[in-house]
């Protein structure tokens, strides 16, 4: 397994990875170190041609098309002042990973998260630290440790 740092290594290593792995962490600095290092369009079209890509909390919302519900919901997070929250928009699907937990720290979540979606007419896919998705092409599968 060869481990990759956008910020300093060589990224031809992504033409040939086998498997893509985008950590978590925080979205708006990925965001701006993915768009920094021109490798956001890479990650676009290598997932758009099949290659697995495999998103863990920040590394998986990016893999949707934007930041737009985090700009909404923590725009005191955006300490990139990112004008534009365009993401690797290789799925349309919108998620809020740790939903189960972020309920218990802030109960107003689920309100604030139907409000966005009523305004934008977007559907958010929430997920507790149990679940996942598994996307291929067209194909949307949930995937849940409980089961």
């Amino acid at each position: 397994m060869q481990l990759l740092d956008v910020l300093t290594d060589d990224l031809a290593a992504l033409n040939t990875a086998t498997v893509i792995i985008l950590n978590g962490g925080y979205e708006f600095l990925l965001l701006k170190n993915l768009r920094e290092t021109h490798v956001l369009e890479r990650l676009r079209i290598l997932a758009l041609a099949g290659k697995p890509i495999y998103g863990i909390s920040a590394g998986a919302i990016l893999l949707g098309p934007d930041l737009d519900l985090y700009a909404y919901l923590y725009p005191e997070d955006n300490t990139e002042q990112l004008a534009s929250t365009t993401a690797i928009n290789a799925t349309t699907i919108r998620i809020y990973p740790h939903y189960d937990v972020h309920c218990e720290v802030k109960p107003q979540l689920p309100q604030l998260i139907t409000d966005w979606e009523h305004k934008t007419g977007v559907t958010v896919k929430r997920l507790t630290n149990n679940q996942g998705l598994l996307v291929h092409g067209s194909q949307i599968k949930m995937i849940d440790s409980d089961s």
